[in-house]
């Protein structure tokens, strides 16, 4: 299996990246309805960076960052197909966000499933960063 990564494409083939969404439990196998497909791909066309790993054609992994590209930096929607986890892809995806912004402060939202994965990238949690606050999202 050779994994190549892109950090230069961001429209990403919505149906590709909604088996993502799907694969790891973010979203019901329902077909995304017209009037939510322009506002999910939005969001990954309007962030920062985009870095998208890939088995040949297929889509296995991808993630998004919110960047001022010198300050604050903030990983979005990691995401791994299940059937490509535990191989080093969410954490080369991890890396490559990281090399684009080498001095910038890494944000990540966690939770209790991911902490330890993020642990291992690097990322400590910290008093002074403690975490997210939110206001749901009103989409979904």
């Amino acid at each position: 299996m050779t994994i190549t990564y892109n950090d230069t494409l961001k429209d990403l083939p919505i149906e590709q990246l909604h088996h993502l969404f799907v694969a790891v439990g973010w979203s019901d196998d329902e077909p995304l309805p017209e009037n939510l497909k322009k506002g999910f791909m939005q969001s990954w066309l309007n962030s920062t960076l985009v870095v998208s790993a890939w088995d040949g054609d297929k889509l296995v992994g991808a993630v998004r960052v919110l960047s001022d590209t010198i300050f604050r930096s903030i990983i979005h929607d990691l995401l791994v197909d299940p059937d490509y986890q535990g191989k080093g892809i969410g954490k080369k995806l991890v890396e490559t966000c990281i090399a684009h912004y080498p001095d910038s402060e890494w944000l990540v939202g966690l939770d209790k499933k991911n902490t330890g994965f993020y642990e291992k990238c690097g990322f400590k949690q910290t008093l002074e960063t403690g975490c997210f606050m939110v206001i749901p999202c009103k989409l979904f």
